[in-house]
């Protein structure tokens, strides 16, 4: 496909829900929004009763949340470095009517429809060139998702009505069986009951689908992670700054609702116990009705454990109680009480998850796959259910996930 049509920079973009234009989206010396409707909002953080805009020196929150960091920005900026100023503009424009969450984005770029590729086909590849490589090169121009692990969105079509559209997740040397480690950490929150969206993994073990799950049966849904909705700024450190329990404090203030708050719970207890580092603000999110009445936690996603890779640290993404080192069953039980809300039963949670993680890893298939995920995971669980918490100072010395 040539690319000497693109245009060479994006100024202005117009924000859409459906076929409704919210507000027009420019930048010059600040980034400028500005809704042109009082009745729907493109945020739950951006709900002004009256027309004024909203500047920003960087891009608004709402707008960022779903842009590529590392290798996927980095693989979409090469790719246009000749016809573009690949800048957060450009990339917000590349998502189209393809963004994660229900607003769309309008501009001068105009872009075909990429064909889709089957789920059968994914998954039974035996070809002898890696495939992932070849879906990159096929779909980058519509990729900007979130995120600084190698991914693809894949788009269904009408010859693929069945399908739902698809994310495509790979691995590299440094995170070996990546697609195997998400595979079961993913499965495992199913067995617990925590209901994330459908997932699979390949043959040949090289990639990991995952379902998206934003638009279900064709609705469009309000998606906010939660680095939007505590107006962070967008800067790669911002989503490990934070506290599990500022996460559960929000969600109630923001759906006021105890289930919500519990079900937000259970999704950082489950995280802990699992053994996974990189829970960060950006993998936990809201969704809700395009009127905004009607908000909810979001499905669980981007699980995986991350204490199996000796060059990541083994603290968590936020804090708890002040420290970053995993907890035990105590201090769990402590994050369920706050002065604005209490969650009924967590020792019963908790008990019952870790139960059921253990009962999952014995009985997994797929565990098999990676030598030690099994027995990292189970001493992961054996730990948090003991009593040899220390809240040991959090050291720099190792990166943390995929940075």
């Amino acid at each position: 496909m040539t690319l000497d049509h693109l245009p060479a920079k994006i100024e202005k973009i117009t924000v859409c829900l459906d076929e409704d234009e919210l507000g027009v989206l420019t930048h010059g010396s600040v980034h400028h929004y500005q809704p042109i409707q009082t009745r729907r909002h493109v945020s739950l953080t951006m709900t002004k009763s009256n027309l004024d805009g909203y500047s920003s020196g960087a891009l608004h929150p709402i707008f960022a949340q779903n842009l590529p960091e590392g290798f996927n920005r980095r693989f979409i900026a090469e790719k246009l470095a000749r016809y573009a100023r690949v800048n957060d503009m450009y990339l917000l424009a590349l998502q189209g009517e393809h963004s994660i969450g229900m607003l769309s984005y309008r501009s001068e770029l105009q872009l075909p429809e990429a064909d889709s590729v089957s789920l059968t086909d994914i998954l039974t590849y035996q070809g002898s060139t890696p495939l992932f490589p070849q879906l990159l090169e096929k779909y980058y121009l519509r990729n900007a998702l979130a995120g600084v692990q190698p991914k693809v969105s894949i788009p269904k079509t009408d010859r693929t009505v069945e399908q739902k559209d698809l994310i495509v997740k790979s691995f590299d040397t440094e995170f070996p069986l990546l697609t195997v480690n998400e595979y079961v950490c993913m499965e495992a929150a199913r067995y617990c009951g925590l209901e994330p969206p459908a997932t699979y993994l390949s043959d040949n073990m090289e990639t990991f689908i995952v379902e998206r799950f934003d638009k279900p049966e064709g609705q469009l849904l309000g998606y906010e992670d939660f680095t939007t909705l505590l107006k962070k700024p967008n800067n790669p450190d911002a989503k490990y700054t934070g506290s599990y329990e500022t996460l559960l404090k929000a969600t109630h203030l923001y759906t006021n609702s105890l289930a919500e708050v519990e079900k937000m719970y259970r999704y950082i207890v489950f995280n802990c116990l699992i053994g996974n580092g990189d829970a960060h603000l950006k993998n936990f999110a809201l969704q809700y009705t395009q009127d905004m009445k009607h908000i909810f936690v979001s499905p669980p996603f981007d699980i995986t454990h991350t204490l199996i890779y000796d060059t990541i640290d083994n603290k968590m993404a936020l804090k708890m109680a002040n420290s970053k080192v995993f907890p035990d069953k105590h201090h769990l039980l402590k994050l369920a009480e706050s002065t604005s809300f209490r969650i009924r039963q967590a020792d019963k949670i908790i008990e019952k998850l870790a139960h059921d993680i253990k009962d999952y890893i014995n009985r997994s298939d797929e565990i098999r796959l990676m030598e030690g995920l099994k027995a990292s995971i189970d001493k992961s669980v054996s730990g948090a259910m003991g009593s040899s918490y220390s809240a040991k100072s959090y050291r720099h010395d190792k990166k943390r996930k995929f940075e």
